[in-house]
């Protein structure tokens, strides 16, 4: 069963509440709440993605329901076991260390072709993205969850934006699949007090100005700087999942 933290899809604000693109089909809008559901921790790691309660708890078809879990096993957020349905995938301090590395060189090899294919109306919705950002108020994880998830979005628009230069439709998947399930890690175990004292926001306009200014050299120092100081929450996520598995063992 879910978890006490709330569905995206009973949040009050109705931005959050639809994807950013819009809806092709309820198909797409049911596995958008199911992924973000998934990433922020409304369901556990492993759990048993049953239709029959999926149907019941986001009030939907049998049939888009089924349909949305297909979308999100592709990504990787949703595991298939031969005749027993899907789960939630599991974690593992090998999957998480895998995924950041994968992640790392996806953002850095979509950023380097944004500054080799994004042209002006690109920079500017950059721009206007940037500035988005800046307006909404940083929130760490706690009670306030659609201020969480506010946050988030403007985050993740902002991003999805920049990496858009790319124009490269795989790439912008790969980084889209990544993203969520490094997400995941961090809702699930990161200690993100650290995150606290981060000016974000300079750290984005300085991104913004070495894509922009067509400089991959400042790009890949600002991200080396982005990773060094993300490393409290990194090195937490792993004592984590360190222990996790020791307990299971």
């Amino acid at each position: 069963m879910p978890t006490n933290i709330p569905s995206i899809s009973s949040f009050e604000d109705e931005r959050l509440r639809l994807p950013r693109t819009a809806l092709s089909s309820p198909s797409h809008g049911i596995a958008y709440w199911l992924k973000r559901d998934i990433v922020r921790g409304v369901f556990d790691p492993a759990e048993r993605l049953k239709l029959d309660l999926l149907t019941r708890f986001y009030g939907a078809g049998l049939s888009p329901v089924r349909e949305a879990v297909l979308f999100l096993a592709a990504g990787g957020l949703v595991a298939h076991e031969h005749q027993k349905g899907h789960r939630v995938a599991p974690v593992s301090l090998d999957d998480y260390l895998d995924t950041l590395h994968v992640y790392d060189r996806i953002r850095r090899l979509a950023l380097v072709t944004a500054i080799e294919r994004g042209d002006d109306a690109w920079e500017e919705q950059v721009l206007i993205q940037l500035h988005r950002s800046k307006k909404v108020p940083h929130v760490l994880p706690g009670d306030d969850h659609e201020g969480r998830e506010r946050w988030q979005r403007a985050y993740m628009d902002f991003y999805d934006t920049l990496i858009g230069g790319c124009k490269s439709p795989l790439l912008i998947d790969y980084y889209s699949d990544l993203v969520a399930r490094a997400e995941r890690y961090i809702n699930l175990f990161a200690d993100q007090s650290s995150d606290h004292v981060r000016d974000h926001a300079a750290e984005h306009s300085a991104i913004v100005d070495a894509v922009i200014g067509r400089d991959p050299v400042r790009l890949n120092q600002l991200l080396d700087e982005s990773n060094e100081r993300s490393k409290s929450m990194r090195n937490s996520t792993i004592d984590a999942l360190k222990a996790l598995e020791a307990r299971a063992d």
